[in-house]
């Protein structure tokens, strides 16, 4: 079931609908905390935005339920598949992909249906099984790369793992675009009633800051916490002067490489040199000092935790001031989701080599969800 940002009042019917089916659930990157975290069917997002359980589940489905999404890439799936789509827009329908079924409906009545017509209890899978440990493995990488925190620079995952420890159950996120929003989607909790706001189809580097201050404006009892790369942070720090002068309580962390990540990996990709996509930083945190927001630069492990401590006893004593966060981390991609060479049936063993190697995803560690599956065979 992959699922977007209509699900947004289903979210229950959501979760019911993949336990009594059986179904694996992928979102969208909009959608990303539309589905808890912590549910255990919960792949999570599909794409460079994404998670390698949600890219190889989707890539080895026979059938995929589309809820409330037009997920744009549908269409460059490598293998036929065979699609429902509900949507409460007949014009969105069969946009992005031939769908088998199509259903003009609001996401919550149909699931609500659907459950009252499958009534039993479905007995789980073998390949729903793989993909619950494909997605435990998934978990344990990024356990890894967060406990990465005795090296300088920092992984942007240490960063956000401990950014997270102040998130509340109503948080709501204003994620800019790059590299750190698959940082973020990928790290920050959305187990409670946590919210996120991205510029998903203008893809609009600056969109963070400026989110930060409508969402602090329209939920002033809510916390709001931002994340920002540097590229996008320094086209928009002027903002920062507004949240000062309103007094807009806003944590902003900054990842900070140097360079716009998301885009050299995508030249790397290719091939292509990074010319033109690296950059000169200030010391953010001494410029958020200097317009009267509260800046904290860190650049390991005991600076990242003094730093999460005086952003909570801040907070304790009923701040009112903005934080700046900015962290100085390793300049070393996120995990390439987009496209992973891993399936031992479509990709030679050379390939899947060279790109394990690339990105030390080691096979034994973390296996393919076609292994995993053939395991479950086994055993059954």
């Amino acid at each position: 079931m992959l699922v977007g940002s209509g699900v947004k009042a289903a979210k229950a019917e959501v979760v019911a609908v993949s336990k009594r089916l059986g179904l694996p659930v992928i979102a969208s990157a909009p959608a990303a905390g539309l589905v808890p975290t912590g549910f255990e069917n919960f792949m999570g997002t599909q794409g460079r935005m994404g998670t390698q359980p949600a890219f190889e589940a989707l890539h080895m489905a026979d059938l995929v339920v589309m809820v409330g999404t037009v997920y744009p890439f549908m269409r460059y799936l490598d293998q036929p598949v065979k699609t429902i789509q509900i949507n409460q827009r007949a014009a969105d329908l069969g946009v992005q992909i031939h769908a088998d079924q199509a259903v003009v409906a609001d996401a919550g009545a149909y699931l609500q249906q659907l459950l009252a017509a499958q009534a039993a209890q479905l007995p789980e899978t073998a390949f729903l099984k793989a993909c619950q440990q494909s997605r435990q493995n998934w978990l344990a990488y990024l356990d890894e790369r967060a406990t990465l925190i005795d090296d300088a620079p920092l992984t942007a995952e240490a960063v956000l793992r401990q950014v997270g420890t102040l998130s509340e159950s109503d948080t709501i996120y204003g994620l800019d675009v790059g590299n750190n929003t698959v940082f973020s989607t990928r790290m920050l909790p959305f187990d409670q009633q946590q919210q996120l706001t991205m510029s998903g189809w203008f893809g609009a580097m600056g969109y963070g800051l400026a989110a930060g201050i409508a969402a602090q404006l329209s939920y002033p009892k809510r916390r709001v916490i931002t994340v920002s790369g540097d590229g996008g942070f320094s086209m928009v720090v002027q903002d920062l002067l507004t949240q000062v002068q309103y007094q807009l309580p806003v944590i902003n962390v900054i990842l900070e490489n140097g360079g716009y990540g998301f885009i050299r990996q995508e030249k790397a990709n290719s091939g292509q040199t990074d010319y033109g996509l690296t950059f000169n930083n200030a010391n953010w945190a001494g410029v958020a000092t200097n317009m009267g927001a509260l800046g904290l630069r860190v650049t390991d492990a005991a600076s990242l935790t003094a730093a999460i401590a005086t952003i909570q006893d801040h907070l304790a004593a009923g701040n009112t001031q903005p934080i700046v966060l900015d962290a100085v981390i390793t300049e070393e991609p996120p995990l390439e989701t987009g496209q992973m060479i891993l399936d031992p049936e479509q990709y030679e063993a050379d390939a899947i080599g060279a790109f394990r190697q690339q990105y030390n995803l080691p096979a034994d560690k973390y296996p393919a969800l076609r292994t995993l599956l053939a395991q479950q065979d086994d055993e059954i």
